[in-house]
């Protein structure tokens, strides 16, 4: 019966957060026209119910994410080199931010290593 219930279980207040904050890390770190432009506006057209609160609360939380996600990435790189992978940040970054999808976990990534090259913290 364990089997059938999960088909109708309903998802748990944490599994909706980190569902929110995920979306809202993903809008935080676009490029293009929203880069590093609040995230309240587009949480809410996507969810109309969350209070102003709520979204401010989102936008600082998905902003720290971001930030250290980036800063981890950057200093590990300046320590270590191109040895740094995904796979070295993940339990840094997991370790004060649990709820960080593997795919906005790849873009924190991304985006902390394009930072240290560009910057010349690690070599080319």
């Amino acid at each position: 019966m364990t089997w059938f219930s999960r088909f109708f279980r309903k998802p748990d207040s944490s599994d909706r957060r980190a569902a929110l904050l995920n979306e809202g890390l993903a809008l935080a770190m676009e490029f293009g026209q929203d880069w590093l432009k609040p995230i309240q506006p587009r949480l809410l057209q996507r969810y109309p119910a969350l209070g102003r609160a709520e979204l401010d609360e989102l936008d600082g939380e998905c902003r720290a994410a971001m930030s250290f996600g980036h800063k981890a990435t950057y200093e590990h790189c300046v320590k270590f080199g191109k040895t740094v992978s995904v796979a070295t940040i993940a339990p840094v970054v997991r370790a004060k931010f649990p709820w960080v999808s593997e795919a906005n976990m790849a873009r924190l990534f991304s985006q902390g290593m394009y930072y240290a090259y560009k910057d010349g913290a690690v070599p080319l």
